[in-house]
């Protein structure tokens, strides 16, 4: 568990820290002084100024930060943010959201160029010319493992591929049923292989079989290959439509807080991240990026509402002021405060929801 939290306090400051230096390289080729550039938060371990700017390692590794010459207004110098025009604050505003996109997209590429199961839930992406090259069933993969079951006692997690019984090969589910039932209570050869890694245990299968006589549940799995052209192409639909349902689960949540007072199943907060991302570690490095993926796609999208405090907000602030509307910079800052402690209270319920279904109480 320990090892897990570590990992995923990596891969989010990773996230974030490139979101940042969105920010910070855009602000530069926009003429704008970046004060600061901070890996973590402060306390401030280490700093170096270089370029005029100062670079910082800070003692909380949860992310980082970019401090930009007059983001906060009332600097007109020609290299503060306020100085510059709408079309340079909106590019500088909306950069991290697009470094999040982008690595996302990446990732993706990468993935359907070496082969993963269906992103989608409409499947893998097929139109015209754009097809998988190769489509692939995988042996039958553990996806979830009983407590207390025979396959838990052998050491059987999620993620192992399940190969032969008792010398005879296993396809699919119904011959897995078929195969257990006929040996219930007996101990049998499970033939198995995880990481490449074939293994030949043998298992005491349960006699009643109320959660099955080898305690697993499994099923083959496609996994389809696109040609590099064709993959960068998926893979733009791929990341669009995964977007609209972060988009979707998003308001989902908000409406099932007001009309139902609970939180999504489709929702996780940092407990249930670390929960999901436990499972997902035991099926392979492919699933690792697909979770890295998504998570750097969901930051993308969050981002670019128009909440204050977020990106998205900002620029949606931004441009309502450009449309007329006369917003002072200390009610911006009010309505970014307040949208922060939204922010704040709805990790809070989504956290205690996590911590709910874990049933730690």
């Amino acid at each position: 568990m320990i090892l897990t939290i570590l990992i995923i306090i990596i891969i989010f400051s990773a996230l974030i820290i490139a979101h940042e230096f969105g920010h910070f390289i855009v602000a530069r080729r926009n003429g704008v002084k970046v004060d600061e550039f901070g890996i973590g938060f402060p306390p401030k371990i280490f700093s170096k100024t270089k370029g005029g700017t100062e670079y910082s390692i800070n003692l909380l590794p949860l992310g980082g930060f970019v401090r930009l010459k007059g983001e906060d207004g009332g600097d007109d110098a020609k290299d503060s943010f306020s100085s510059k025009s709408y079309k340079s604050k909106s590019k500088i505003i909306m950069a991290g959201v697009g470094v999040n996109f982008l690595i996302a997209y990446i990732i993706v590429v990468i993935l359907l160029i070496v082969g993963i199961p269906a992103l989608l839930p409409s499947g893998f992406v097929q139109f015209g010319p754009i097809k998988p090259s190769q489509i692939q069933t995988s042996p039958l993969l553990t996806t979830a493992v009983s407590k207390n079951s025979a396959a838990e006692k052998a050491g059987i997690t999620a993620g192992t591929e399940i190969i032969k019984l008792n010398g005879e090969s296993i396809k699919t589910t119904e011959d897995l049923q078929r195969l257990t039932k006929a040996n219930a209570g007996n101990t049998v050869a499970l033939e198995t292989s995880k990481d490449g890694k074939l293994e030949t245990s043998q298992i005491q299968l349960s006699k009643d079989g109320k959660n099955g006589y080898l305690g697993v549940t499994a099923q083959p799995i496609e996994i389809a290959k696109y040609d590099p052209l064709s993959a960068i192409v998926a893979a733009f639909v791929v990341t669009f439509q995964l977007a609209i349902l972060t988009v979707s689960a998003f308001g989902s949540f908000i409406a099932g807080l007001f009309t139902k007072a609970q939180v999504s199943s489709d929702v996780a907060g940092p407990v249930g991240i670390v929960s999901i991302f436990g499972s997902v570690m035991q099926f392979g490095w492919r699933y690792v990026l697909a979770f890295v993926a998504s998570i750097s796609l969901s930051l993308a999208v969050i981002n670019s509402l128009p909440i204050p405090a977020l990106d998205g907000g900002r620029f949606a602030l931004m441009t309502l002021s450009k449309l007329g509307l006369k917003i002072t910079p200390e009610n911006e800052a009010k309505a970014h405060m307040v949208g922060f402690i939204l922010l704040m209270v709805l990790i809070i319920i989504v956290t205690i929801s996590d911590i709910s279904r874990l049933k730690l109480w």
